[in-house]
């Protein structure tokens, strides 16, 4: 009985430790990213290295973010298994294209008349939202109330829509679609790193903050270059035992 009662003093006194010995939790997450993507190919052929040259020095990475639930089970008093469900934005810009010329602003003597009513300038901006389920082991290092750890783990992701911003020097419109021009691949497998550090706030309360970088295993299309969407970022989150 003494003993039972001097382990129930400890918990009281150390409600980090009453947390850390929980086994079940859960998380809100929200991320911000910078995103892109990485070009290669296997393909010999000219055109297909100079469209691949002229992408690279044309586009341009973006700010994304995401947000959703973490599920977290203790598997030993230091590693911690997590999976959930997100919404995930990733793209990048496109190449802005200026000094467009319609065929109706030619005067008929080799000459132009720009017509203000008409782009001259125009660039695209995809994101691709997908829906993702994190599934990552983390390891964390002591009992603190600061506690540092390393979390590491792969997200299968579903792709839902493309959202498209066309920007041109008269208007901005966006859209939203489905279906893409090339054979698109809509199931992905993202691989993912972070570093981080849990606080404690309360007995049943933690906050969390991690770099994190992803990348994504699974190619956007079939094609003859091959596109493979990246991002690093923060996520910040609050943890609450149940």
């Amino acid at each position: 009985m003494r003993a039972i009662i001097i382990a129930i003093l400890i918990t009281w006194a150390n409600p980090y430790l009453a947390f850390s010995q929980f086994n079940s939790s859960i998380d809100l997450i929200i991320g911000m990213d910078y995103s892109y993507r990485n070009l290669n190919t296997s393909s010999n052929e000219g055109i297909v290295i100079s469209i691949l040259e002229k992408r690279d020095s044309a586009e341009t990475g973006k700010l994304n973010g995401r947000l959703g639930f973490n599920f977290n089970k203790r598997l030993t008093n230091k590693l911690h298994l997590k999976t959930g469900i997100r919404l995930a934005s990733i793209g990048y810009k496109g190449e802005k294209k200026t000094g467009l010329k319609w065929g109706s602003e030619h005067d008929g003597m080799g000459g132009w008349t720009p017509d203000p009513n008409l782009p001259h300038e125009i660039q695209f901006i995809d994101d691709y939202w997908f829906i993702e389920i994190p599934i990552a082991g983390r390891y964390e290092f002591g009992e603190r109330k600061l506690i540092p750890y390393i979390e590491l783990g792969a997200s299968p992701s579903f792709f839902l829509k493309t959202r498209t911003k066309t920007i041109t020097d008269i208007s901005t419109e966006t859209r939203f679609h489905s279906e893409e021009p090339l054979p698109f691949n809509k199931f992905h497998l993202v691989g993912n790193v972070s570093f981080g550090a849990n606080y404690l706030i309360s007995e049943n309360m933690q906050v969390f903050g991690q770099p994190i970088f992803r990348y994504h295993l699974t190619k956007l299309v079939d094609a003859p270059i091959k596109e493979y969407l990246y991002d690093y970022g923060i996520e910040i989150g609050i943890r609450r035992k149940i």
